[in-house]
């Protein structure tokens, strides 16, 4: 016999699923009773056929046109389950789509009450002075969470002469600009590498009067638009057995070609860049974190979770600013601190590195915020933090969410 369920003919052969994906798909294997049309079809056919095989057989002795008719007939029962097998994973794994986002429904019971409690939190805070501008003296005032990016604009502006600071920059910048006389609506200004700064406010028209004012004047600054980045996700749980292409082609196939039907596969793996993995070494599973176009860090986060093979991977935006376990400062790595000496982590004073203090007994202190001569006691890093927080907010408003 050339074709039985045992033999599937040109079914793709899929590896079967670890045990750490059997734990995370209890939920989905509820679904099992799923039927259509076209499997009640082939189920028809199938018996049809192996009515035909028992009514030959039970002639008795078998001539060979007979023993031909049961070899063909035996082939389509074997063409026929194969078939069925094809629809059956088909249709089981739109069900389990549709199910996963009857879940996240039922999980999002009662949001509009939260979101719009957290909208008269967000008002209150960002009409006080004290919130109108993202440098880290004023997020220190306040902690509430920022997960979205704000609607400012922003400029970056730079000194012509390599050699003037971000201070001489931001004081010439305020010598020719009067945001009371343009009345301009700044959100807040901040230094940045190479001499420059950036300037926030609330509308691009005060964008354009800014840039107007700058590069009428003759001190020799230029003006430039930030380049925002792309977002991050964070993808738990990818199978270490798998490699990094085979993960994004099952990523575009299985999530995003029904969802973004325009994104064709070779643009959306031009697209798409493996930032770095996380987890424990030599584990069965390992975290991704991808950078991605907007459009796809949408349609991925808003069905929170990926489906990878056998494996459904939670996902969520990906924030964690980089923190400095030299200088204990947040936007760069110790590997590129420019810092001439070490603070420790946990008393928050420079000269030693945190694995040298001798203060361990002690409660710890922050040194970030203990550098800015703000409350530090707390740990250094802590959720809470607002120098975190500052930095979590600034990083927030440098990406490109345009869309989502």
């Amino acid at each position: 016999m050339d074709s039985s369920p045992s033999n599937r003919g040109g079914l793709p052969h899929r590896s079967s699923p670890s045990a750490a994906t059997t734990r995370n798909q209890t939920q989905d294997e509820t679904i099992e009773t799923i039927s259509t049309s076209e499997i009640q079809t082939w189920m028809s056919s199938i018996e049809q056929c192996l009515n035909e095989v028992s009514t030959i057989a039970s002639e008795g002795k078998m001539n060979a046109e007979q023993k031909l008719r049961i070899s063909s007939l035996c082939r389509k029962v074997g063409h026929g389950v194969s078939q069925m097998a094809v629809q059956y994973q088909s249709l089981k794994h739109k069900a389990l789509q549709n199910y996963a986002t009857l879940l996240t429904l039922k999980d999002n019971e009662g949001l509009a009450t939260s979101l719009s409690e957290i909208k008269q939190k967000l008002h209150e805070t960002l009409t006080k002075k004290t919130q109108e501008s993202a440098s880290f003296a004023d997020m220190v005032k306040g902690t509430k969470s920022l997960i979205r990016p704000q609607a400012t604009s922003s400029v970056a502006i730079y000194p012509s002469d390599n050699t003037k600071t971000s201070e001489e920059t931001k004081n010439l910048v305020q010598k020719i600009v009067c945001p009371e006389e343009m009345k301009l609506k700044v959100r807040g200004l901040r230094k940045i590498r190479n001499g420059g700064v950036i300037i926030s406010t609330e509308t691009k028209d005060d964008i354009q009067k800014l840039k107007q004012t700058v590069e009428r004047s003759t001190t020799g600054l230029t003006v430039d638009e930030p380049q925002k980045r792309k977002p991050r996700i964070l993808i738990i749980g990818v199978p270490t057995d798998m490699a990094e292409k085979e993960v994004f082609k099952c990523i575009y196939e299985q999530n995003i070609v029904d969802i973004l039907p325009t994104l064709t596969k070779e643009t959306f793996l031009t697209a798409v860049k493996l930032s770095h993995k996380s987890g424990k070494r030599d584990a069965d599973s390992c975290n991704y974190i991808v950078e991605v176009p907007a459009s796809v860090r949408k349609a991925l986060v808003n069905q929170n979770r990926i489906y990878i093979n056998w494996t459904s991977c939670p996902v969520r935006d990906f924030t964690l600013v980089t923190r400095c376990f030299k200088c204990q400062q947040y936007g760069h790595a110790s590997k590129t601190c420019k810092s001439a000496t070490s603070s420790c982590g946990h008393c928050g004073t420079e000269g030693h590195a945190t694995q040298e203090c001798s203060s361990k007994e002690e409660p710890p202190k922050c040194a970030t915020c203990k550098r800015y001569k703000k409350p530090h006691n707390h740990k250094t890093g802590d959720s809470e933090c607002p120098a975190r927080k500052a930095a979590e907010y600034r990083y927030i408003n440098s990406i490109d969410y345009e869309g989502a």
